[in-house]
């Protein structure tokens, strides 16, 4: 079992929008959700509160720190990550640690030193390998199949992947 800092306190309504996010769910299919309150306009925001409050800073990055913490166990749609061992590349598997750890589309380009172009091109490439639709579900499976450290999530977490088990962290 992994040792992490605690966890910052989340209501549950924190915790359901959490776990929306980590889906992958579009602004408006969360404002859809009645038991969020939120309008589509009010999304943004509320997605913002919770990337300060985590310590997280892109939505791939917060859904890392969810399925690092327990608060996600499971990909919003099967995945071949999470079904069978996936073999990466180099390039790909920096890609995947790059969006586990927070890093924008500029941002990766600047530290790869290649073009959006290539970057798109890795990213077309690693979803496909995965079997996932975006990067935030990329980010969830790659800490739930063990392809990413907890350090890649967060720099003073263990340089270890994820225990295979242990208790999951649920609001109340």
């Amino acid at each position: 079992m992994n040792t992490l800092p605690p966890a910052p306190d989340l209501t549950p309504t924190q915790a359901r929008l959490l776990r929306r996010v980590a889906d992958g769910e579009t602004h408006a299919l969360i404002a859809a959700d009645p038991l969020l309150h939120l309008r589509a306009d009010q999304v943004g925001a509320a997605v913002d509160e919770l990337l300060t409050l985590t310590g997280t800073r892109t939505p791939p990055h917060l859904a890392a720190w969810a399925a690092a913490r327990r608060f996600v166990t499971d990909t919003a749609e099967p995945c071949a990550a999470l079904t069978a061992t996936v073999r990466l590349t180099r390039r790909q598997h920096d890609l995947l640690r790059a969006w586990t750890g927070g890093l924008s589309t500029p941002e990766i380009v600047t530290a790869f030193g290649v073009s959006y172009g290539t970057v798109r091109g890795y990213s077309t490439l690693l979803l496909g390998q995965l079997g996932v639709r975006s990067q935030v579900q990329a980010a969830v499976a790659g800490v739930l199949a063990r392809l990413t450290l907890l350090s890649d999530v967060d720099p003073a977490w263990p340089a270890e992947p994820l225990a295979p088990a242990g208790p999951i962290a649920r609001a109340a």
